[in-house]
């Protein structure tokens, strides 16, 4: 009895401390909202850019910066989870001053865009937000396409606005992926790391609403978009205010291009190979080593497709040219029997060309690289398809 009464209370308690959470101040005609959209920045996990919303009312003394794009390191397992795409984020506030400091010592730049909301759209706004603070709120399952720290201030405006919100946004037929390359042309081994890893799930054609999980993107979107109130249409956005420049220098150096230095490596692996030709020797590392690593990086992202949360990762296609024949090359290698040895080969060889030629065709975007290391594979492959080695 004394258990069920102490429950009772204690829901209770919390139910009186959760409506007071959300029993905020009226916020006054002067108040604003700005949604500040930050450029790429030098740091991978802020390559695409950030958005956060800005609550300002100096009348009531409320200066609150709402930001859906951090999580807590000391969270148990934090990396695993991070892999597994089950880390949460969250919800936190700081202050406007704070956060453009931040993002000033980072040389990032800011803009901000005053929505012109109406004072009941800005209190619904203000009362969704710290309601998404609370403790049983704040935290979410982030998708980098389909739930991230822009899509979700988007979400808050179009739920606080009474009318209807017309983002207005050109139909440019571009899958998701292809979305991404604009951020990438000065980091080619980011972009040949991100085409990697991502599978056939990021080439499905994104519609304009779903451009928005761009912050740039979103800030366009709202500068051409409309809100229907009482049968006429207002800009959302009523004026737009540049805070930071940017003091980044993006460059892109042909030197680092992964296409470049696997060509050369595919060079070097023919000049090996006509060595060992010559000599009739056989350097059976450099085959265990590549085709090791493919086959590692081939389960890699097959455990990135079936093992994770992750959509963005699911169906990929690179697994074809890095795990089946590599497998089967791998197994002929310790094989004594040479005629068995010389028939798994073959069908390496086969498998190998047969991917090739596919990818010309396969719906999933693919880079020069790929191709690229798969003759690298075709090569050793037509090698030992051809000749005997004599001193294995």
């Amino acid at each position: 009895m004394f258990r069920k009464s102490f429950l009772i209370t204690s829901l209770l308690l919390l139910s009186i401390f959760s409506i007071a959470q959300i029993n905020l101040p009226q916020l006054s005609k002067n108040s604003k909202i700005i949604m500040f959209t930050c450029e790429p920045g030098s740091e991978l996990y802020a390559g695409f850019g950030h958005s956060a919303l800005w609550v300002s009312d100096p009348a009531q003394g409320i200066d609150r910066l709402y930001n859906y794009g951090t999580f807590d390191f000391n969270t148990p397992n934090f990396y695993w989870l991070f892999i597994r795409g089950r880390l949460d984020y969250m919800l936190t506030v700081t202050t406007a001053r704070r956060f453009i400091n931040e993002y000033d010592y980072r040389k990032i730049g800011v803009t901000g865009q005053t929505l012109d909301l109406n004072l009941n759209e800005k209190q619904r706004a203000f009362e969704l937000l710290e309601t998404n603070l609370l403790p049983e709120n704040r935290f979410y399952k982030y998708d980098f396409f389909y739930d991230n720290c822009a899509t979700r201030i988007r979400d808050i405006v179009v739920e606080a606005c009474t009318g209807e919100v017309d983002f207005n946004t050109p139909d440019r037929k571009q899958s998701f992926r292809q979305m991404l390359f604009p951020y990438l042309t000065h980091t080619p081994w980011t972009r040949f790391g991100i085409n990697l890893i991502l599978g056939y799930s990021s080439d499905k054609i994104a519609s304009p609403f779903e451009y928005q999980f761009l912050p740039e993107q979103m800030q366009m979107s709202f500068n051409n978009a409309t809100v229907k109130r009482n049968d006429q249409e207002h800009k959302l956005v009523s004026t737009e205010r540049r805070f930071l420049s940017s003091k980044l220098i993006f460059s892109y150096n042909l030197l680092t291009d992964p296409a470049l230095i696997f060509s050369l490596l595919f060079l070097l692996t023919g000049l090996l190979t006509l060595f060992e030709i010559r000599t009739k020797r056989y350097l059976k590392c450099f085959d265990l080593v590549i085709n090791s690593i493919g086959i590692v990086a081939g389960l890699f992202l097959l455990f990135m497709w079936i093992g994770t949360d992750h959509s963005a990762t699911n169906y990929n296609m690179n697994i074809l040219w890095m795990l089946p024949a590599q497998s089967i090359f791998m197994v002929s290698v310790f094989l004594k029997n040479k005629s068995k040895k010389h028939r798994m080969v073959s069908v390496a060889f086969i498998v190998i060309c047969t991917i090739i030629l596919a990818m010309f065709f396969w719906p999933q975007e693919t880079e020069i690289s790929f191709f690229i290391l798969s003759f690298i594979f075709a090569l050793r492959y037509l090698f030992h398809k051809r000749i005997n080695p004599i001193n294995e």
